[in-house]
């Protein structure tokens, strides 16, 4: 019986040891596609929507070491999430919403740009380590309330540090985690040719 105790107490502790390494290493990129469509399922209660989450496109970063990016591309909405070299964890994730000129209140555009906005709440929410979808909501009025204050904002939220600006009719938050390796640097695809040396001109 006390073999079994203390076989059960190592798994347990094993457990937690994996649970606190997955929290001190980031958001997993699965979880924050659950908490995107839960988030989503909360805004269309509380806000009569009918929103549907929106499928990232998955490419290689192309630096030969695993990382990959999740990026949705558009004149108004755009996400690009960067993961660390397992293609699991995010490394950063940045969301930009831009609001058309010349949009009149009430105009299809109009229309077009508040679905938007309520996405790029789903994907702000669904950075934050909070356990529901109105927990996580806490997020967009620190965010909205700081940039309405001054523009900008900064949070700390776990191993991930928020900026968020606001200039010109465009909304940018960036989520950048504090343990993350070092991004490489692009290799070139050939040896430059050195320019070569202009010769003198010749004297008359």
């Amino acid at each position: 019986m006390r073999k079994w105790l203390i076989l059960w107490l190592c798994i347990m502790l094993l457990a937690a040891g994996t649970a606190h390494a997955e929290t001190v290493s980031g958001l997993r990129y699965d979880m924050f596609l659950e908490n995107y469509a839960d988030n989503l399922d909360f805004i269309n209660d509380n806000a009569n929507r009918h929103l549907l989450p929106l499928i990232p496109a998955k490419r290689d970063a192309g630096w030969g070491d695993g990382r990959l990016f999740y990026e949705i591309f558009g004149d108004v909405l755009s996400l690009t999430i960067q993961t660390d070299i397992t293609g699991k964890v995010i490394e950063s994730c940045v969301i930009t919403l831009t609001a058309p000129p010349d949009m009149s209140y009430g105009s299809t555009i109009h229309r077009d740009f508040t679905t938007s906005g309520y996405q790029s709440y789903g994907m702000l929410m669904a950075m934050s380590p909070a356990a529901t979808a109105l927990e996580r909501y806490q997020l967009v009025v620190e965010v909205e309330n700081g940039l309405a204050a001054s523009n900008v904002f900064h949070k700390q939220i776990g191993v991930y540090s928020l900026d968020a600006a606001s200039l010109d009719g465009t909304v940018s938050m960036t989520f950048t985690n504090s343990t993350a390796m070092p991004t490489p640097s692009p290799v070139p695809s050939e040896t430059p040719v050195p320019e070569a040396t202009p010769e003198p001109e010749k004297q008359e």
